[in-house]
């Protein structure tokens, strides 16, 4: 799955993507998914279902649904990223697994477990409660401001793309005092408002500053 990962987010890597990645998804679901449950285990030799390993293939066919629209994905990782929330306890310990017992692996709990619902949530805006979210940037944001009538943020970079969950439709995007235009699809520099029900997703890109300012 992480090699999957990899091709997705450097597709030019491999010409052959668009049978390698759903070939991989495949595989991990005939090879280590549980019996009667939306669950993948671990490995062929320690054949039980983990939290962590569920969460990781969830968020790989949530990716893959962000890439290519193809609905069966979609219902695929939010089934397996529904399962995984079960190993999370009210106190915030996160079970590995169903027969784990009091083990914790710290790894799986609290480092790929919360990564891939991250990821997942980023891939399929409209999971995320409705407010105002940064979801992903392909540049380190360094620093970011929530406010009641505006959102900044600092990257690294002085470019990036980034995806936001918004409770309404920004009046304005600029990236270093420069105003972003509107555009349909994000080719070049601008960015794209989908609506949603309520609220809606932005997408961001920017190849000229790192200082970006959204006025809600």
């Amino acid at each position: 799955m992480e090699m999957a990962r990899y091709i997705i987010k450097e597709p030019q890597r491999d010409p052959n993507i668009a049978t390698t990645v759903p070939g991989l998804i495949w595989w991990v679901k005939n090879t280590f998914s549980e019996p009667g449950m939306n669950a993948i285990n671990e490995q062929t030799g320690c054949y039980l279902p983990m939290g962590s390993h569920t969460a990781r293939y969830a968020s790989i066919c949530a990716l893959w649904y962000e890439r290519t629209g193809d609905v069966w994905f979609k219902e695929e990782a939010f089934r397996h990223f529904n399962h995984a929330t079960y190993m999370c306890e009210p106190d915030g310990v996160v079970q590995t697994g169903h027969n784990w017992g009091t083990e914790i692996w710290f790894s799986d709990g609290y480092t790929d477990y919360i990564r891939h619902f991250m990821e997942g949530l980023a891939a399929i805006p409209e999971w995320v409660p409705v407010g105002n979210h940064l979801l992903k940037s392909s540049s380190t944001v360094q620093k970011i401001k929530y406010e009641a009538t505006k959102i900044s943020f600092t990257t690294y970079d002085n470019q990036s793309e980034v995806v936001l969950r918004l409770a309404s439709k920004p009046k304005s995007v600029s990236v270093s005092g420069v105003q972003l235009k509107a555009v349909p699809q994000l080719h070049a520099d601008g960015y794209v408002w989908k609506k949603l029900d309520k609220g809606g997703v932005l997408k961001v890109k920017y190849s000229s500053g790192q200082s970006v300012l959204i006025n809600l």
